[in-house]
């Protein structure tokens, strides 16, 4: 464990806390002690504030007790464990700490050196429970253990187009992978039997698939950076290449490997070879035409080039799926780099000067995902226009990569900026609501969090983030600055006794009231009223 485990500690008498902290090593059980309460209700307050670990609690408190505590706990953050002592020894008490999953029941006075053991189980407990969820032991020992299956189905995603671009590179170097070594690329499909289905092997293919990869990893293992895999389909191959010319000295070895398996193996094969590309992100467009070349098989020979059977057409251009949720991603969440990294991977297939009817398929694809997030989110849609005046002004007014990337640009920052501003918008709203609301209903001793959560129709964990975030202070802890505030105004302007203005503020126990209006001004009711 890199920190101490935080613990609390609530006690209603202060020489009691003060004897529990200094008699015990906390650093050497593995505890720091980050701060103390006197009862349930300040314990909750800074438990929010401060997420302990451990709290260590009496039971005999007024206000709210440590079963009280413990209770609540139990039902809104059971990960925090619980160790109990009490100067009775109740039986009932214990029945109640079994069914509230305590972790420790112990009797005052506390012994330093009982205490210290339960802390060191416990700390054994927590480390144990924390090796458990991160389980790192296990998982590497997994990863090791399937590591094979773990690459197999990396290489599949990757020539399906799922692989998340930005893991691309760092998943080749967890899997030993060589790939990234090269200027460019291709795919290999390889059908095994000189026959069958490009998608799916006969369980007699599948059996020859053995002998077929041990034999071609062979070959090429003399040649450069490659890596074959399984597919459902058959054994397929991602090359990489110094350049273009490079395919040629493939071929030739590859010619060779069906020559082997033939006569060794009895094994003829058929090895389609996909289109090279220029980066590995793509290598799904090369896979794809690898399939279409394999099932030329029988027709133009054993090894056959896409290019060499069908011509080479100009790609029409596209936006995917992919490159979509890109764009929809850095249009509401983005930063400066991320929407021009975006930016730039959407105008680059552009840049190989594609006819002006693809541009305006692929301007379509664009302004349509941007149309969708401007609509979301009730924006001017004039945003994604500008120069241009509307839809068809974009369609006929850009014709290349770079007047694309300035357009792009310009309206992915100015979106994204209207996007940002009309979440802030929500944000306030919802707080303006949140106040407006507890302005309204603290007088009721039953508001809680989830009263209000369920008013705004949102969680209570979203909910507190964005309120802690935006007014600086906990729900409870503002919540008890509005009270004492109207409470200090009713001491000032009423001649009201304490416990009827204890009730108007939303406080059942005058003692608590009184108790917590001395924490906030330093001074009794009595004594605020009487400045």
């Amino acid at each position: 464990m890199e920190e101490n485990y935080k613990i609390l500690l609530v006690d209603d008498e202060e020489e009691v806390r003060t004897s529990i902290i200094r008699k015990i090593d906390w650093e050497k059980t593995g505890f720091t002690v980050i701060g103390d309460a006197e009862n349930g209700r300040d314990a909750l307050e800074k438990i929010e504030l401060l997420e302990p670990d451990v709290v260590l609690t009496d039971i005999r408190m007024p206000y709210m007790d440590g079963l009280e505590l413990a209770a609540e706990l139990h039902r809104s953050r059971p990960s925090i464990r619980l160790v109990i002592f009490s100067g009775y020894d109740d039986f009932e008490y214990a029945k109640q700490a079994i069914r509230l999953d305590i972790t420790e029941y112990i009797l005052k006075p506390v012994n330093a050196r009982e205490l210290t053991e339960i802390l060191e189980k416990l700390r054994a407990s927590l480390d144990e429970e924390i090796e458990r969820l991160r389980g790192e032991t296990a998982l590497r020992e997994s990863f090791a253990k399937n590591l094979d299956v773990l690459r197999e189905n990396f290489l599949g995603n990757l020539v399906k187009g799922k692989a998340e671009s930005a893991q691309i590179a760092r998943s080749m170097e967890e899997y030993g992978l060589g790939l990234m070594r090269g200027n460019c690329w291709t795919a290999l499909k390889i059908n095994i039997g000189g026959g069958g289905s490009i998608f799916s092997m006969t369980k007699e293919q599948s059996m020859a698939a053995v002998p077929v990869r041990r034999l071609l990893d062979s070959r090429l293992s003399e040649w450069g950076e490659f890596t074959s895999f399984h597919r459902p389909s058959g054994l397929s191959v991602i090359a990489a290449l110094e350049d273009e010319a490079a395919l040629a000295g493939l071929m030739t070895l590859l010619d060779d490997v069906c020559r082997e398996s033939r006569k060794i193996l009895r094994q003829p094969l058929t090895v389609g070879i996909g289109r090279i590309v220029s980066r590995i992100e793509e290598i799904e467009q090369s896979y794809s035409s690898a399939r279409e070349a394999v099932s030329y098989g029988g027709i133009a020979g054993d090894v056959i080039y896409i290019n060499d059977v069908e011509p080479q057409q100009r790609a029409m251009l596209w936006l995917d799926d992919k490159a979509g949720a890109e764009l929809n991603h850095a249009l509401c969440f983005g930063d400066e780099e991320s929407i021009l990294s975006c930016v730039e991977n959407i105008v680059r297939p552009m840049k190989g000067g594609a006819m002006a009817n693809g541009v305006q398929a692929y301007l379509i694809g664009i302004l349509n995902v941007i149309l969708r997030v401007v609509q979301k989110y009730g924006l001017d849609e004039q945003l994604i226009f500008g120069e241009y005046g509307d839809y068809n002004g974009v369609l006929s007014g850009i014709t290349e990569a770079e007047e694309t990337a300035r357009w792009l640009s310009g309206v992915c920052f100015s979106v994204s900026g209207c996007v940002s501003s009309a979440r802030r918008g929500t944000t306030r709203t919802i707080i303006q609501e949140a106040k407006r609301y507890i302005e309204e209903n603290y007088q009721n001793s039953m508001l809680s969090l989830e009263m209000l959560c369920g008013h705004l129709h949102m969680s209570t964990a979203y909910f507190s983030t964005i309120f802690k975030r935006e007014v600086g202070e906990s729900y409870t802890s503002y919540l008890t600055g509005i009270r004492m505030e109207k409470a200090a105004e009713l001491l000032k302007s009423t001649d009201d006794k304490t416990y009827a203005i204890a009730a108007r503020v939303g406080y059942d126990e005058p003692n608590y009231f009184s108790y917590v209006f001395k924490k906030r001004f330093g001074v009794s009711p009595n004594k605020f009223r009487g400045k």
